[in-house]
């Protein structure tokens, strides 16, 4: 029984030490995201470009080992245009995603105020809303129509994005890049011959308090 409450005892004092050295970190930065879909053996990829805001709260473990876990806001937007003679199409779409990834850090320290470090880890991500404006003018004859891309039936909210990166910190100010694989099947119709998914590239700065 005593060893049972020395050990609650000293893990209760290292979630304590952990607890006073974490550190909140308030960031934002760019995104260019590349969603590729398959039909058969036929795929197909669009770009869009976009940019992040949120914050995360680094919890040190052992050593130079941190646990991240964070929330952030993104959105995503692309367009496209199509003339043919006096015919012409464009399409717009704006997409806005929550974001919680849970990071695995390790820091290097190279000065008293300088450091390297490295990330990897899941984030969860949820679309919160989807919309493509399309435009289309024909001999003067020009309308426009607005969709939500969610009513259909084949586009998922979820995925999870496995990313990795890396950084250094300067001071009290942080910059990272950062590449993320989308693990989730975005299809989610009845064909077994279709897929979609999104991995995107990030490069951000952030402020540590």
């Amino acid at each position: 029984m005593k060893k049972i409450i020395a050990i609650a005892a000293a893990a209760a004092m290292l979630f304590a030490a952990s607890e006073a050295s974490a550190q909140v970190i308030v960031g934002a930065g760019y995104v260019n995201s590349t969603t590729t879909s398959k039909v058969s053996d036929n795929k197909a990829s669009s770009d869009a470009n976009g940019f992040y805001v949120g914050a995360s709260y680094n919890i040190p473990l052992v050593g130079g080992l941190g646990l991240a876990p964070g929330l952030y806001y993104e959105f995503l937007g692309s367009s496209s245009k199509k003339d043919a003679g006096i015919f012409s199409a464009s399409g717009t779409t704006t997409e806005h995603y929550l974001n919680i990834p849970v990071m695995v850090n390790y820091s290097f320290g190279l000065a008293s105020d300088c450091s390297l470090f490295a990330f990897a880890g899941p984030t969860l991500e949820y679309g919160l809303a989807s919309s493509t404006k399309l435009e289309a003018s024909a001999g003067g004859i020009s309308g426009e129509k607005t969709v939500n891309n969610y009513d259909a039936d084949d586009y998922g909210r979820f995925d999870c994005l496995l990313g990795l990166g890396v950084g250094f910190n300067i001071r009290a100010f942080q910059v990272k890049v950062g590449y993320d694989f989308g693990m989730v099947n975005r299809y989610t119709g009845s064909s077994d011959k279709c897929s979609m998914h999104r991995n995107q590239v990030h490069l951000g700065v952030a402020y540590v308090f």
